[in-house]
Parts: structure tokens; sequence; C-alpha cells
């Protein structure tokens, strides 16, 4: 039998640091095993992963009142743990335009955001928590003196507050260049098509004039650097071909100069733009984006990807 504890705030507020922790633990030793080098999981730069944290907290609150039933325990902790992920990534997906996990691959999803298997496992999880991992964890939290707890919480919430700023930092300027990317890209397609150029250059050309660079061992770094500059010559080359196209139709057709006239303001327009993306800024979100490999977006899908093949 479960003899009924009370926590203060300070007490579960260390519960979320200790098992949003312990996420970050399973995520990065998981992805560092698979990829044989240290990989650092998570949307924050520290070593916590707080959705792990607050599953945690919510399975333990779920099943508070039902810690004696095994089944019951795993049916509550299953429900809570699923609402809790489906709130959490519609929630991020409509902030940022960027979904962090996607299981629409999996059977018996629902938009991508919880599956039954995962929902399955977090049966099993909250069983495990209840029963094995959360009682010696428990023990420690409630022989801690009161000051202890309540100096260490501050200091990890201070820390984590920083974090939190900055990353979400991160994830508004991602949303906001690929919202700047899209657009780009649709706007050199409908010029694209307007003038009826018959080979243009897309994410193919990047690809193959990526795989016809020299093989050799390279850092991550002048990696990103090769591919960043391949991109930007590809970009400038469709821009160049509209240019060009518009000076031969300017020959042709003096009727349409002030739409040709407008289409070369468009296009001297995505130059500058394009100039004004410095490397650090790519680099910024390539970071974020090694932290989140899974993360997807379906209104900026393209230019997500171009930017996740820039890490590659």
């Amino acid at each position: 039998m479960h003899n009924m504890i009370h926590y203060t705030v300070w007490d579960w507020l260390l519960f979320f640091y200790i098992y949003s922790f312990i996420g970050w633990i399973w995520e990065s030793g998981y992805a560092s095993v698979g990829q044989h080098r240290f990989v650092n999981r998570g949307f924050l730069h520290g070593p916590i992963i707080p959705i792990y944290g607050f599953g945690a907290l919510g399975v333990l609150i779920c099943t508070m009142s039902v810690r004696d039933s095994i089944p019951l325990v795993f049916i509550f902790g299953m429900l809570g743990a699923t609402a809790l992920e489906y709130a959490t990534g519609w929630t991020m997906e409509k902030i940022f335009h960027v979904k962090y996990w996607d299981y629409s691959n999996f059977k018996y999803n629902l938009n991508g955001y919880i599956c039954l298997p995962a929902s399955i496992a977090w049966g099993f999880f909250s069983v495990l928590l209840v029963e094995v991992i959360n009682v010696p964890i428990q023990d420690v939290i409630l022989q801690l003196r009161s000051v202890f707890t309540e100096l260490l919480v501050l200091i990890l919430t201070a820390a984590t507050a920083v974090d939190v700023h900055s990353s979400i930092g991160e994830a508004l300027d991602m949303r906001d260049m690929l919202e700047k990317l899209s657009e780009s890209k649709d706007y050199i397609r409908r010029m694209q098509k307007r003038m009826e150029v018959v080979s243009a250059v897309r994410l193919d050309d990047y690809r193959a004039l990526r795989e016809k660079q020299a093989e050799k061992l390279l850092s991550t770094k002048e990696k990103f650097e090769k591919n960043l500059y391949a991109w930007r010559e590809v970009k400038t080359k469709q821009l160049n071909e509209l240019l060009e196209k518009a000076e031969e139709l300017g020959a042709i057709s003096p009727a349409k100069a002030e739409e040709l006239k407008a289409l070369r303001e468009g296009v001297y327009r995505q130059f500058r733009e394009m100039a004004g993306r410095r490397d650090k800024d790519f680099r910024r979100i390539a970071k974020h984006l090694r932290r989140n490999p899974s993360a997807v977006s379906k209104e900026y899908a393209e230019a997500l990807e171009s930017i996740k093949n820039l890490t590659e």
C-alpha cells in the first residue's frame, strides 16, 4: 500500500528538474550511441528536456489517487501523458510553425502529435515511474532540508529561464527565416513560371551540386560553410536567370516595360535580403535543428528542408 504523501511546491519543482534531466540523458545518450559522438538533444541548450519533466509530473499527479492499482496507474498515466504531449505539440507548432516531433508515419496517430504506440509506452513508463523510479528519488527529496531545496530550485529556475529565453529566441528566428525563405522561393517560382523559364534550378540541383564536390573528410563547420556557399550559388543563379530573361523580354516587348521593371526591382530586393542573411544567423538556426532533428513544418516544409541540408 502506498502512503499518501503531500509534496511542497519546492518538491514538485525539484521533481520537474530531476526528470527533465533524466529525459535529457535518455534522449542524448540514445542519439550519441547511434551516431558514435556526443549529441545534445532537446529544445533547450542545457541538460534538461522539459517535456519529460512535465510528463513525469503529470503522471505523478494523475496517478496519485490510484497508486495501489497498477492497471489504473497504467491507464491514468497513459491518458494524462498523452494529453500533455498533444497539447505541447499543438502549442509549439502554432507558435513556431514547426512540429518538433511527428508521429504521422505511425498507425493510429492523431495529427502527428500523438499515436497509440507512444501512448502505450507512456502507460508502461507511468507504472515504472510510480512503482520503481520515483520511490528512491522521492525519499531523497523528502530528506533534504527545505532551505537547501529552495536554494537549489531557485538556482535551477534562474538558469533555465535564461536558457528558455535564448532557445525561444532561436526558434522564433528560425520561424522568421523559414517564412522569408519560403516567400523568396515562392517569388522566384512565380517569376519563373510567368516568364516560362524551362530549366529552373531547385533543391535537386542544389543536392547535385553538393554531390559533385570532392569527397573528403571535413569538420562540421567546414561542411556547413561549403553547403551554405553552394546554396547561395544556386540562389544567385536563379535570380540572375530571372534578370537575364527580363532583359531579353524587355528588348522584344517594350509594352511590358513597367511589368519587367517591377520584376527587376523584386529580384534586386531578393539579392539584398540574401546578402542580409549572415552566416552566423544560419549557424545559430542550424545548431537549433541539430538538437531537434525530427522537427518538421507543414507551412515551411521546403525551407526547413533546405536549412537541414546545410547541416548534413
